[in-house]
């Protein structure tokens, strides 16, 4: 007897970690109330346009309004903006899709919600 298994598809997020990681420093994030996590991030598509953002930063993780996280999308662009907003004045935040890719940054590796980040503090230079 033949039993077919499947593997499940990666999440968006994971396939395309890079490319949002990309695209959300382009956005414009407007703090709206930092200390519980809230932020308005613009569209790409629709400079005219913001979604809500709700931050779980001990957790690296948040909720977006966009139509992708309302179709059960997690870490939009958007996400990942407010995100790197809310650890700005600590440095510059890095996405990865593994732990292992993260771990090979040798920097601090924050885990999120099937997302990995390392954080780069203020001041000290890019790694080579």
């Amino acid at each position: 007897m033949i039993h077919e298994t499947s593997i499940p598809p990666l999440p968006r997020n994971i396939v395309n970690i890079k490319r949002l990681q990309h695209d959300s420093r382009e956005l414009l994030v407007i703090p709206r109330d930092p200390d519980h996590g809230r932020y308005w991030v613009e569209s790409a598509s629709q400079p005219d346009r913001h979604y809500e953002v709700a931050l779980q930063p001990a957790a690296l993780a948040g909720h977006c309004t966009c139509e992708w996280a309302r179709h059960g999308g997690i870490n939009c662009k958007h996400v990942l903006a407010a995100l790197q907003a809310s650890y700005a004045p600590n440095g510059a935040l890095s996405f990865w899709a593994t732990p292992d890719a993260a771990a090979r940054q040798h920097r601090r590796v924050l885990l999120g919600e099937r997302l990995y980040a390392t954080l780069r503090p203020r001041g000290q230079p890019h790694s080579r």
